[in-house]
């Protein structure tokens, strides 16, 4: 049994490792091998935009290879995975969707097949996927896995602090064993990961997420089981934009012996990098009703502070942004600059009330290429 656990140990950490790829291109070896990486990044329906961030369904693969005619791979130590960082593809937790909490997934619950963790959590699965490693460094003996993926809300601490935690549940149907792990996406993109040593110094060939996926049932003959593994429940989970012409991925992994009880051997770096063709549209700015807050009664002659929410809501950059304020006897204006596609602004700005009596004040927020929004607030001027 503690062959299994240690070997079943290095699905679940690649899992990790997995967020980031799909196309296969080898550029380094170590011993013969080759590292190969990918990503796949498509959007959910139409197209991306070089400015808003709009849902996509991500694929991951990373590979480790070996030359024809060879039967043995040496064991990963270590994967440093850089994504498209934040200025191009975040993950997002949807609010509605709950947390799996800790005393329903957690490192305890490490030898149970899927179907029971995926009853733990059901509506806080973000994705799937499924793994490939060699038992003793053996090609001939490859073994398969098969991962869920579960909202863990956020990062509490540390240099991830409130980036989405993934909490990753691999499982073997050929050892019987399965590992609880979790790990958040920096905002840069990177995912560094160490692999744990193995009984027998087992080696990762290969692996591969779906974020959020689709429903996927996967034959174990030896065992005459089929593993059911249920999609994403959140599809905006990964959103992303095109801000140039294509996605960049890489991949950096160091590999060498590390037989137990005995000093680890050379390690040897494997690199590869690839790309995916991304065309992002130019989009349409668009302002969302005005929130106007401030006094409803003023003195005639006297500058008055309002504050305006003004939300964009479109899928383009609304661009040299202006709030005027007008009406019999009202005046303002007040630049407020660039306001992202998304985003909401709070514009200060001071207006002036020369007449008495009730009066109907305008807010009219402009910006280049962009519907005009206007709205209304009735003022006492005494």
């Amino acid at each position: 049994m503690k062959l299994k656990k240690k070997i079943t140990a290095i699905l679940a950490t690649l899992g990790l490792t997995a967020f980031a790829a799909f196309a296969m291109t080898g550029t380094a070896s170590a011993a013969g091998e080759t590292a190969s990486v990918g990503f796949k990044l498509d959007p959910r329906g139409g197209t991306f935009f070089k400015d808003a961030y709009k849902p996509g369904n991500l694929s991951i693969e990373t590979s480790i290879n070996v030359p024809p005619g060879s039967s043995t791979i040496e064991p990963m130590k270590q994967a440093n995975l850089q994504l498209p960082g934040s200025n191009n593809v975040t993950f997002n937790i949807d609010p509605k969707m709950p947390v799996c909490p800790d005393s329903a997934v957690n490192a305890t619950t490490v030898s149970v097949p899927v179907e029971t963790i995926v009853a733990a959590c059901p509506k806080s699965i973000i994705g799937n996927g499924t793994a490939q490693f060699a038992l003793a460094q053996q090609t001939a003996l490859a073994r398969g896995g098969v991962i869920i993926l579960f909202n863990g809300g956020k990062q509490a601490s540390g240099p991830l602090k409130d980036q989405p935690r993934i909490k990753l549940y691999a499982y073997s149907y050929d050892t019987e064993v399965g590992l609880y792990t979790e790990a958040a996406l920096a905002k840069d993109g990177s995912l560094d990961f160490p692999v744990p040593v193995l009984t027998a110094d087992s080696a990762v060939t290969s692996i591969n997420l779906n974020i959020p996926g689709v429903p996927t049932s996967i034959d174990f003959p030896a065992k005459g089981i089929t593993a059911n593994l249920p999609a994403g429940q959140s599809p905006n989970y990964v959103q992303a934009k095109c801000t140039g012409s294509s996605f960049a991925f890489s991949g950096e992994f160091l590999l060498g012996d590390r037989p137990e009880g005995l000093p680890p051997g050379p390690t040897t770096t494997l690199t590869d990098s690839t790309s995916y063709a991304c065309t992002g549209a130019a989009g349409k700015a668009n302002f969302a009703g005005l929130r106007i807050k401030g006094p409803g009664k003023v003195k005639r002659g006297k500058k008055v502070t309002y504050k305006v929410k003004v939300k964009n809501n479109g899928t383009a950059t609304a661009r040299k942004g202006k709030l005027v304020v007008s009406g019999k006897g009202v005046k303002g204006k007040v630049t407020f600059g660039n306001l992202a596609a998304g985003k909401t602004k709070t514009v200060k700005v001071k207006v002036k009330f020369t007449k008495k009596g009730k009066v109907k004040a305008a807010f009219k927020a402009t910006a280049a290429k962009t519907k005009a929004k206007t709205g209304k607030k009735t003022v006492k001027v005494q």
